[in-house]
């Protein structure tokens, strides 16, 4: 078959399966290699595009970096969104830490945003680390008086329990920490019964401390 007969035998794309291939090749690269290391190649290879389609769309790779990531830009304000119009109480507190937790590890592309936030100085990652934070104050907000009251720092401990959560998931590939393999269920339900432990003293300090204001 000769490159013109294969050119009408191809099947042609709307624009919108372009664009679509175009982010499954790139979750596919980032996946394996890293927002830092992802080559554009790559991903036009894997999205079966010629360069012409590619730089059509998008100047170059940090420009496609900054609009594929704002895919991700609410997934933690999925998760914390339960906290944000009412005060917070044990159970959806720990729930919101399991959550982080289970969408890291369900997510690689996540993870790897964090890697390279931490990694990179660049406008995207400033701005999705900002945004991140922006999304994270509500967490402790609403029950930080009362805590504070009992010499609590509801948000600074919440800060500990999301960094924790952050490095135990970007350091699993490398050794268990701790003894604690989050590549295993049994890792992770370690980790989840903590977060359950955690939260149960945190908020026993709160209803003592709203008892004693009634």
């Amino acid at each position: 078959m000769t490159e013109a007969d294969t050119a009408k035998t191809r099947v042609r794309r709307t624009k919108a399966e372009v664009e679509q291939d175009i982010k499954n090749a790139a979750v596919e690269e980032i996946k394996q290699h890293g927002f830092s290391n992802a080559l554009v190649t790559n991903i036009m290879a894997r999205a079966r595009i010629e360069p012409s389609v590619f730089y059509n769309r998008y100047h170059n790779l940090e420009e496609f970096h900054d609009e594929f990531v704002r895919d991700y830009d609410y997934w933690f304000h999925d998760i914390v969104s339960v906290g944000q119009a009412t005060e917070l109480g044990e159970a959806g507190y720990s729930s919101i830490l399991k959550g982080l937790l289970g969408s890291l590890l369900q997510n690689p592309v996540m993870s790897e945003l964090l890697r390279w936030e931490i990694s990179t100085d660049n406008d995207t990652t400033r701005r999705t680390a900002m945004l991140r934070e922006f999304f994270t104050l509500p967490l402790a907000r609403n029950n930080e008086k009362s805590l504070q009251d009992k010499g609590l720092d509801l948000v600074a401990v919440s800060a500990l329990l999301v960094g924790g959560i952050y490095y135990l998931v970007l350091h699993k590939d490398r050794a268990p920490f701790s003894g604690i393999d989050l590549n295993t269920a049994e890792g992770v339900g370690r980790i989840q019964k903590a977060i359950e432990g955690l939260s149960a003293l945190l908020f026993a300090g709160f209803d003592e401390a709203r008892g004693s204001q009634e």
